[in-house]
């Protein structure tokens, strides 16, 4: 089983970390920074279960002949990143190719399907908190479980069954879900909760949910967002909705994507979490006021930072 990891941040680098580490036949396909840092360094996971550090495999993404193609590509790069990362899958898959789309959202699978099939797509969430500190260095600091699926109705899943098993070999907790689409939106639920208003306010999960104010406004999203999905006719289970916000120990500490991507000057996910609600609920005439304001504090924190660094260049 040859494996594929492309994007090789927070997500890509941990679960890639871990197969690599296993010894199983994994090549990360970097650019930038990243790429220059696995070239002369190995990769370095800290972890609440381990610290390890390994020498890895690494393509330039940039330089891809197509010669070389992979029985399973991990997806992990960023929303904002997928048009091009298809490109790149092009030049990484042949006809048996198996694409796990681990990003943020909804609407990502979909865009992969166009492009590759739906025969070809695994749906996938991860449920971890886990910070990308440098290029090729992660801090897994809560969580780390894996559910996929089929993206395709109707097919069957048992060609899944080797993955899984490498993954638990790997010591990653994975499992297969027959409604994947539903556990993409129980995902969303939580990154449309904590992520924007973490980023505005620049707060981890734990102090976020302990202020009144915040809380107030994490509510509304989370009704907001509800109506929303039972208008589609997703019915998301009652005991992700009764947790969502309680305490939680293991994502107390924790930064979201989108608050790691403001800080560190890169595009936040805005569409993939905000957006393509914002649209969804207004197709359906749900409305969707706390939702849609995030959206629009959001896109213009960006722009503005944009601005200034631009002015500051000058």
């Amino acid at each position: 089983m040859k494996i594929a990891i492309l994007g090789v941040g927070a997500i890509g680098g941990f679960f890639g970390g871990l197969l690599a580490k296993n010894k199983l036949d994994v090549t990360f396909i970097a650019r930038g920074k990243t790429l220059e840092r696995l070239r002369s360094h190995p990769l370095e996971v800290k972890s609440i279960k381990g610290d390890f550090s390994l020498q890895v495999e690494v393509l330039d993404a940039g330089k891809l002949t197509g010669d070389e193609t992979f029985d399973i590509i991990l997806l992990a790069v960023k929303s904002t990143a997928l048009q091009p990362s298809i490109e790149e899958i092009k030049k990484l898959s042949g006809p048996q190719t198996e694409i796990i789309c681990l990003l943020n959202g909804i609407g990502n699978e979909e865009k992969l399907a166009e492009t590759f099939g739906p025969e070809h797509i695994v749906g996938g969430s991860a449920f971890i908190s886990v910070i990308r500190e440098a290029p090729g260095v992660v801090n897994h600091v809560g969580e780390g479980t894996l559910v996929i699926g089929e993206w395709k109705k109707g097919k069957n899943a048992d060609r899944l069954v080797p993955l899984i098993k490498a993954f638990s070999a790997s010591g990653i907790k994975a499992t297969v879900s027959e409604n994947i689409r539903q556990i993409k939106w129980e995902k969303l639920l939580w990154n449309i909760i904590y992520n924007p208003l973490t980023a505005l306010t620049g707060t981890r999960v734990g102090e976020a949910l302990e202020d009144p104010d915040l809380n107030d406004l994490f509510n509304q999203v989370k009704q907001e967002f509800l109506a929303t999905a039972r208008a589609v006719g997703i019915q998301i289970r009652s005991s992700y909705v009764d947790n969502v916000l309680l305490p939680d120990p293991q994502v107390q500490n924790h930064k979201t994507s989108m608050l790691q991507d403001f800080e560190n000057g890169r595009k936040m996910e805005l569409e993939a979490i905000l957006g393509f609600v914002v649209q969804t609920a207004g197709n359906y005439h749900v409305p969707v006021t706390t939702i849609d304001t995030l959206y629009h504090l959001l896109r213009f924190a960006e722009r503005s930072r944009k601005e200034t660094e631009g002015n500051n260049k000058k």
